[in-house]
């Protein structure tokens, strides 16, 4: 985030009210946290160029304040606090793309309470509040990407409420607005959505992880939009945080997920059309792990894995080791 090639970490936490960002020394490690103030119960964040000057921002969603703090980087690796924006009570999630296609960064909030609420960007690191959405079943996770072809971007929400066996898709016009969402059957009570390519064929798939059945459920798109639920991939306890990405030196996409109830990470190792080996590697990584990323953070051209155990509140670098699957702690 501060310009020097090294992949940096940003955490929030509800515990501080704040986000602690982590710059890279490029070995794995990491300099001493730079601190700075959010809104109440920082639920969210996503990372984005607000302001058009090819450094990276941060939009926090703060579930206490009902609304996202816009925080803009400077080149010099610290930052800029805009005012908040409104969006409605309890925010839980949000994500970061142009749905406009104005070459201007907008965002989309997912409320507790069935909304969806579009926030268009000028191109200075300031919003308008655009046009709402029912999203009905409590959205928990929100991902953005042309997954219909017609290059504009869409939205794909997942929900935990008991009832809720289904995700839904918005389908972007491109202007900023969303269609009436698809509902697709599967990821029951789902706590978080990712998006990765996983069978090869070049369009944006769905993965579905929920906490409360022990699952994790794939999605396969035809590229035009239409999703195929694949058998559930048992979890372990808790599935949370699922990330995408090649771990495995096969140059195959696989799924790392956090078990938030067990402690432990578990792999998914692809086949490359979208199933998985069984069984499934696990890990032991500590108390409690809620959120997870990767990078190459010791630029030895390997997928690492950053996860933060939130019981602990302390944040774990896990190494991939050369030809081999399984991750070495940092």
């Amino acid at each position: 985030m501060n310009g020097d090639a090294f992949p940096d970490l940003v955490v929030i936490s509800s515990q501080d009210n704040a986000l602690h960002y982590f710059e890279g020394v490029g070995d794995g490690t990491f300099k001493a946290p730079f601190v700075l103030k959010t809104g109440r119960e920082p639920i969210a964040l996503a990372v984005a160029d607000f302001n058009g000057d090819d450094i990276p921002d941060i939009a926090v969603a703060n579930y206490g304040d009902g609304n996202v703090s816009i925080i803009l980087g400077q080149k010099d690796g610290v930052f800029k606090l805009k005012e908040p924006v409104k969006v409605g009570r309890l925010p839980t999630a949000l994500a970061a793309g142009d749905f406009n296609n104005d070459e201007k960064t907008d965002l989309a909030v997912a409320l507790r309470f069935d909304k969806l609420v579009v926030l268009l960007g000028t191109g200075d690191g300031t919003f308008k509040v655009g046009e709402a959405y029912n999203a009905s079943g409590a959205p928990s996770s929100v991902a953005a990407g042309d997954y219909d072809g017609d290059k504009n971007l869409d939205l794909a929400v997942a929900f935990n409420a008991v009832e809720a066996d289904y995700i839904r898709v918005f389908s972007g016009k491109g202007d900023g607005t969303f269609k009436n969402p698809e509902r697709i059957p599967g990821g029951h009570q789902s706590s978080f959505i990712a998006q990765h390519d996983m069978n090869g064929d070049r369009a944006l798939d769905l993965i579905a992880s929920s906490s409360a059945r022990d699952s994790v459920t794939l999605f396969l798109n035809d590229g035009k939009g239409k999703f195929q639920k694949m058998p559930d991939a048992a979890g372990e306890k808790g599935p949370e945080f699922v990330v995408a990405g090649e771990f495995t030196g096969d140059r195959v996409p696989d799924l790392v997920v956090c078990n938030q109830d067990d402690g432990s990470i578990s792999m998914l190792e692809g086949r490359g059309d979208g199933t998985f080996v069984f069984p499934h590697n696990n890990y032991p990584v500590g108390r409690h792990p809620r959120a997870m990323t990767s990078a190459d953070f010791n630029r030895d051209g390997l997928l690492d894995l950053a996860l933060v155990l939130y019981d602990e509140g302390l944040m774990e670098i896990l190494m991939r080791k050369s030809g081999a699957s399984s991750p070495a702690e940092g």
